[in-house]
């Protein structure tokens, strides 16, 4: 029988979201200290934490998080994943410079916990309903329901769409991990801004894996994440009557 996912949340004071979903512990502390001592004597799933927290920086918990795990290789194998939370393009960079998966604060974290980690299936019961392709009130909440404006932008990204991909596939090809994680990176802006939620969550996984160099589950993700955007056009194209004023 799977166990149930275990969360470490590091720096948060308030209530976040994601502690809503069922089946998912969650374990809380404010500091970096704290977190190392929690990490050697726990087995988590992920690990969730704020950029900066009170005595140090993630990438400092990163790098002592990451000396435990080589420590208990051995003995009791660490297999947590780190997540931080940015607030702010100063931090979406330093966690770039550093490798580190990160998730700005303004985006739906709930989704992506969910890709992250594996729940106990529960076949008579709907843990979570499927994220939406495009969520139109999002989209045009964001452009503050300047709808004729924000269609020309979309319209204008599909034609070129092919060549955003080919950004990214032809240096994960040539194994230039890092120029495909910056192209990476500057699609997932622009699917954030087009609130196209499943296209979206893709993009995260793949960076993830590119982070990793993992080749070939990031090439399977890239082609997971062009049907994602074909079927977010498709969608796109069967509800142009959210368009109208």
């Amino acid at each position: 029988m799977k166990h149930n996912p275990q969360i470490l949340l590091v720096g948060f004071h308030n209530l976040l979201s994601i502690e809503s979903l069922p089946q998912i512990s969650f374990v809380k502390c404010t500091t970096g200290q704290e977190a190392i001592e929690l990490i050697s004597s726990n087995q988590f799933d992920l690990i969730i934490s704020k950029f900066q927290i009170k005595d140090q920086n993630a990438i400092k918990l990163n790098q002592v998080a990451e000396s435990l795990r080589t420590y208990y290789t051995n003995s009791d194998p660490k297999k947590f994943k780190l997540l931080v939370v940015t607030s702010n393009s100063d931090e979406d960079k330093a966690c770039k410079e550093n490798n580190l998966l990160y998730f700005p604060e303004t985006l739906d974290l709930k989704l992506l916990v969910l890709k992250l980690i594996a729940l106990p299936k529960e076949p008579r019961k709907t843990i979570e309903k499927e994220p939406t392709i495009i969520d139109f009130k999002e989209l045009f909440i964001r452009v503050d329901n300047n709808r004729e404006f924000i269609q020309t932008v979309i319209e204008k990204f599909f034609e070129i769409k092919d060549s955003r991909i080919d950004d990214i596939k032809t240096p994960l090809l040539e194994k230039d991990y890092k120029r495909a994680k910056d192209a990476a990176h500057k699609l997932k802006g622009v699917l954030a801004n087009f609130s196209m939620m499943e296209a979206r969550i893709t993009i995260v996984e793949l960076e993830n894996l590119i982070l990793e160099n993992n080749q070939d589950l990031a090439i399977q993700k890239l082609e997971q994440l062009v049907q994602d955007i074909k079927t977010a056009e498709a969608f796109y194209r069967n509800n142009l009557d959210q368009f109208k004023n």
